[in-house]
Parts: C-alpha cells; sequence; structure tokens
C-alpha cells in the first residue's frame, strides 16, 4: 500500500468513527505532514483521495478554507414536490422545502444570463441552436455544502413577458411566477442519466471530475408550447430521488409504510 493511501485509510478510518464531523475542517496539510511525518504530496494525495470517495471537499468551515467532511448517507429529493396541485403558497422553492424535510439549512448562490442555450437544452426546447434564452443557474447547497446544481432555460419572449430575465433568484420560485402570468405548467416529461462530472461540475460541486452525478433532465408545457427545460445536477451517491404520483391519501399509505420500514432496525 503506497503511503498516500495509507494516510487516507487512516482518516476514511477516523471520519468513520465520529473523530472528524460532518462540516469541519480535517488538520491543515502542515499538521497532517507533521502527525503522519511524510511529504506535502503524500498528504495531497491521501485527501483526493478521501475527495475521490466522497468523504470530503475543499470549502469553508469556521471562516477558514480547508478541507471538510461530507455529510453521510443519502438525503432524499421528491422531484414531484414543485409539481403538486394542491401545493401551499409560501415564499420558499421546492429545493428549500426538500431541505426543510431532511433537517438540513438550505442555502443558494444564483447566476442568471441570456446566451445561446447548448444543443442539448436547445433541442429540447424546440429552439433553434443560435437562438437566445433566459439561464438561470443556482448552485444549492446544504449545511454549506455543495449539493447540486440546477439550470434552468426559458425561451427569451417567455422569460421577458413573465419576469424571469431579472439578475436574482425568486424566492417562490419560477413555476409559480410563470403560473401567476397565465402560463402554468400542464405536462412535464423526466429524463434521468448518470454522468462523470466535467471541469466545471467539479468546481461548483466541490468534487474531482470523473465524480459519479445523477442527471434529471424536465422538459415543461403549458398546452400551447414549451415553457422551460430544467436540468438537476446532483451528486451520486449522496442523494435518493422520489416520485409521488397519484392519489393523496393512498401516498399517505405508502408513505406510511416507507417510514415503518426505514425506522426498523
Amino acid at each position: 500500500m503506497h503511503a498516500y493511501e495509507q494516510v487516507a485509510e487512516q482518516l476514511a478510518a477516523e471520519i468513520e468513527a465520529g473523530t472528524w464531523r460532518a462540516g469541519t475542517a480535517l488538520p491543515t496539510i502542515p499538521e497532517l505532514e507533521h502527525r503522519f511525518g511524510v511529504s506535502r504530496i503524500t498528504i495531497r494525495g491521501g485527501i483526493d483521495e478521501l475527495e475521490k470517495q466522497g468523504l470530503v471537499y475543499t470549502g469553508y468551515a469556521g471562516g477558514r478554507r480547508g478541507t471538510i467532511v461530507r455529510a453521510r448517507g443519502r438525503t432524499d429529493h421528491y422531484a414531484t414536490d414543485a409539481l403538486r396541485p394542491g401545493r401551499p403558497r409560501s415564499a420558499m422553492d421546492a429545493f428549500v422545502e426538500n431541505a426543510k424535510k431532511a433537517g438540513k439549512n438550505a442555502s443558494k448562490r444564483f447566476k442568471m444570463q441570456i446566451t445561446q442555450a447548448p444543443a442539448d437544452a436547445a433541442s429540447r426546447l424546440g429552439l433553434a441552436p443560435d437562438e437566445l434564452v433566459v439561464v438561470r443557474t443556482t448552485l444549492q447547497l446544504l449545511d454549506g455544502e455543495p449539493w447540486s446544481r440546477e439550470t434552468s432555460y426559458y425561451p427569451r419572449d417567455l422569460a421577458t413577458a413573465v419576469g424571469l430575465d431579472v439578475p436574482h433568484d425568486i424566492e417562490q420560485g419560477a413555476i409559480r411566477t410563470l403560473a401567476d402570468a397565465g402560463h402554468r405548467e400542464v405536462a412535464h416529461l423526466d429524463e434521468v442519466t448518470d454522468e462523470a462530472a466535467g471541469i466545471e461540475d467539479a468546481r461548483d460541486l466541490s468534487v474531482p471530475i470523473g465524480f459519479p452525478l445523477l442527471v434529471q433532465w424536465r422538459t415543461a408545457a403549458t398546452s400551447e408550447r414549451i415553457t422551460r427545460v430544467t436540468s438537476y445536477l446532483r451528486l451520486g451517491r449522496r442523494n435518493r430521488v422520489i416520485w409521488e404520483t397519484g392519489n393523496e391519501a393512498a401516498l399517505k399509505i405508502i408513505r406510511s409504510a416507507r417510514q415503518q420500514r426505514e425506522a426498523a432496525p
């Protein structure tokens, strides 16, 4: 076993034992050099190995940048929450609602662009590749940890008409904004696949290039036109995506059985 693998194995065991809790920083590289009696390159190799295993990421804890321990387990994401017919009106979008269900604190980093859509988005929108669209991208964090990225592409005329071409997040979410303006979505097509993280994905989600990602494409439409195409990029091995459809009373029976199953030892 290489020295960097020994470092990674020891630190992974300590993370598993709870020595280093989720959201806390590992000792600095100089501190780890001193502890293990190895070079900076070896320590860096050990940390890289932990990142590949999804145990740590580079970020901030207590105002200090360092190697941060990731939360363990999977977080449930209810993919149909934003589409519920009887969804209560609130100032929260579906991501924040899901975070509250999971007992986590949600935060977001937002940007808006007017640009040409990539080919896979343009074709889903039914637009020519050179047409301009409004792109709204939100990097979503749970307890400060980069967790997912949501990118929505809107036909420019529609986005301008309903006020989605603004350089800030919309608390109630774009779906409600569209509906309030008379563009209620009545059909959705979801496509789910997997991909390896590219350079931009790795930067946004603080994972190594090649890290497994779960990708969901959603195309939405009114009875007259396609309103948006949304790409959801989530960390593989860290998320469980749930679709709920059908009668609400029957869904409660299913949820109750699921809760009992998960509570069983």
